[in-house]
């Protein structure tokens, strides 16, 4: 029969494995909760930029004026670098954007910006303040992308 000492210590040596298993689940669900906001974040940031685009390109058709938004974007979304580009193709142009560095691999999230326009550009978090930009030249409405810097 064993002793009563030893008894104790592989309960001790039980709870301790317990209270690992536990900590260890806590720490995962808060990563992945942090994780969601994360993208959260990254994806109102865009939504944001796409929606101050349409409305200039709509000011900038009806007007004909050249006209520019600066937006004040955090320097990082938690403790994650992100980067923002404006793309177009045939098909359309649309908002992207993405963790870590810029343009490697596929865009983690994209947003539509309306059609018939050309759209480019890049801002990567952190650095100055963004600023979008829409003229027309000549039949075409360009939207770009920037950073803006105090002359």
């Amino acid at each position: 029969m064993p002793s009563q000492a030893t008894s104790y210590f592989y309960t001790l040596v039980a709870m301790g494995a317990i209270a690992l298993m536990l900590t260890n689940a806590f720490e995962i669900q808060a990563s992945s909760l942090k994780s969601e906001s994360e993208r959260r974040e990254l994806g109102r940031l865009l939504e944001t930029v796409a929606s101050e685009g349409t409305e200039l390109v709509a000011l900038t058709q009806t007007t004909g004026a050249t006209t520019r938004v600066c937006i004040r974007f955090p320097t990082m979304i938690g403790t994650k670098h992100y980067w923002v580009r404006l793309k177009s193709e045939s098909s359309g142009a649309w908002v992207e954007g993405g963790f870590g560095e810029p343009w490697v691999g596929e865009p983690k999230f994209r947003v539509e910006l309306p059609g018939g326009i050309s759209a480019s550009g890049t801002y990567r978090g952190g650095y100055g303040t963004l600023s979008l930009t829409c003229e027309l030249q000549g039949s075409r409405t360009v939207l770009t992308l920037g950073r803006w810097e105090v002359g």
